[in-house]
């Protein structure tokens, strides 16, 4: 019996000298989060009904509504429209007979940081039309598209 007891207590021992021979090492995770920018939706710029008979200078608001990485720095801007005039450098909207009624926009570029995916921005488009532009215009619907652009 004390033969078991002497080779049981160095089996033992020998267990915990191999537990304390065990191995340890980190593993890291990583992750990286994008800059990136999302348009939501657009509002469309809108004159309604012009009455040539008062002419009155007039001025609508659209939108852009959009959502980026937050802090990244973001630009958006308006190109010139389908209808520009190059030599005038003026955009314009085309009526059903090829007349043309010129437009400008307050702004065309913004820029900002993004103040993450949860937390929508959103960027008004302001445009004016002068009465003096549109008096002498014949009666039709008169249309421009802009396309906008944002980048992160």
């Amino acid at each position: 019996m004390k033969f078991s007891r002497i080779t049981l207590a160095t089996l033992i021992a020998a267990s915990a000298v191999a537990a304390q021979a065990a191995d340890q090492a980190d593993v890291r995770v990583t992750a990286s989060v994008v800059n990136n920018c999302k348009i939501l939706s657009t509002k469309d710029i809108n004159f309604g009904a012009l009455d040539p008979a008062t002419a009155n200078d007039r001025t609508a608001n659209g939108s852009v509504n959009f959502v980026c990485t937050k802090n990244v720095d973001y630009a958006l801007s308006a190109d010139h429209g389908a209808n520009f005039d190059a030599a005038a450098k003026r955009r314009q909207m085309k009526g059903g007979d090829g007349d043309f009624l010129p437009y400008a926009l307050d702004r065309d570029s913004f820029a900002g940081k993004g103040a993450g995916f949860g937390n929508p921005l959103s960027v008004t488009l302001t445009a004016s039309v002068a009465g003096a532009d549109y008096k002498n215009l014949p009666a039709a619907d008169y249309v421009d598209v802009l396309r906008v652009t944002l980048t992160p």
